[in-house]
């Protein structure tokens, strides 16, 4: 009689740890915070239906000293696992999560990403504001590297931010460009991404810069006081001219502070090897053609033939 009522114990723990759980409750999504405890980590599992009896699971995960080697994150479960399948996916954290992509374009400057980070990211969206969270990508314009990232739903803006830094330190390494002139080129190439609209142009449009800085004349670029006021070219009113603010380049001569945009490669190859030309003007007619000029002049001619103004 003990036999039996052995053998039906060990037949019935066995039914426990390899039976799995009704597959109509699936798919489930599990967050497992930094810090929480294997008894919440047990719970939690138990009631959403990943495990079927929870203290079964705790004592088998301790059993095999599983349970201090469970990882933090969110995991996806697309079907039921028996209990050694389940503890072998937490122990080595097969995540299986659905990345969250988040792209960030040649130009493109913190404003967009910003909402992108606060949309896409809970725990980003639980840490800050959106007002503090444009703050804190504005601190970082320009070293943003543009490149697809995937991301677990989880990361946090520390994630988030250790995966961009590390892109930008290796594409950036390649041109070896000197720390103290670092901020220089990109700020360049950032003026370059938002008022060139051929990349084939970008270096004679670098050259131009160059010229009008060491002639102390001002770089007078709409896309630097865009960035200031958040507005586009056709937006910008006579008041917004005149403003004191130092990404206002009609009136305050050198580069913007900081830069304006997170330039691609092109663009920080054209800031580090402008074309050497005489010309001081430029303009984008309608059909997105560059027109260079010398003299002040010939740009208003220009401005009257291509832009009727």
């Amino acid at each position: 009689m003990i036999i039996i009522l052995i053998l039906l114990g060990l037949l019935s723990l066995y039914i426990i740890i390899f039976q799995k759980v009704d597959a109509k409750l699936y798919p489930q999504v599990v967050s497992i915070d930094q810090g929480e405890s294997f008894d919440s980590i047990s719970q939690k599992l138990y009631t959403q239906n990943v495990v079927r009896n929870e203290f079964i699971f705790k004592s088998v995960a301790k059993l095999f000293a599983q349970d201090s080697r469970i990882q933090r994150g969110e995991y996806t479960f697309k079907k039921p696992l028996n209990m050694i399948e389940l503890i072998d996916k937490l122990a080595n954290g097969r995540f299986e999560y659905t990345p969250v992509v988040v792209t960030i374009y040649e130009g493109e400057d913190s404003r967009f990403l910003a909402t992108q980070l606060y949309t896409a990211f809970k725990n980003v969206a639980a840490s800050t504001t959106p007002e503090a969270l444009q703050s804190i990508l504005q601190a970082k314009e320009g070293y943003l590297f543009p490149e697809t990232y995937n991301y677990p739903p989880s990361a946090t803006l520390e994630d988030i931010f250790k995966k961009i830094n590390t892109e930008f330190v290796q594409r950036i390494a390649k041109y070896n460009i000197p720390a103290n002139d670092l901020t220089r080129i990109l700020t360049i190439a950032s003026i370059l991404e938002k008022e060139v609209p051929h990349p084939e142009d970008m270096k004679v449009v670098a050259g131009i810069i160059n010229n009008r800085l060491a002639q102390g004349m001002p770089l007078q670029m709409d896309s630097t006081l865009g960035y200031f006021t958040g507005k586009a070219s056709l937006e910008l009113t006579t008041q917004d001219l005149q403003s004191t603010s130092p990404y206002n380049t009609y009136k305050v001569k050198g580069l913007p502070p900081a830069p304006i945009g997170n330039p691609g490669d092109i663009a920080i190859e054209a800031a580090l090897n402008p074309d050497k030309n005489d010309y001081l003007y430029f303009l984008s007619d309608k059909e997105g053609v560059n027109h260079y000029t010398k003299t002040y002049a010939e740009h208003l001619k220009n401005r009257k033939l291509y832009l009727g103004k």
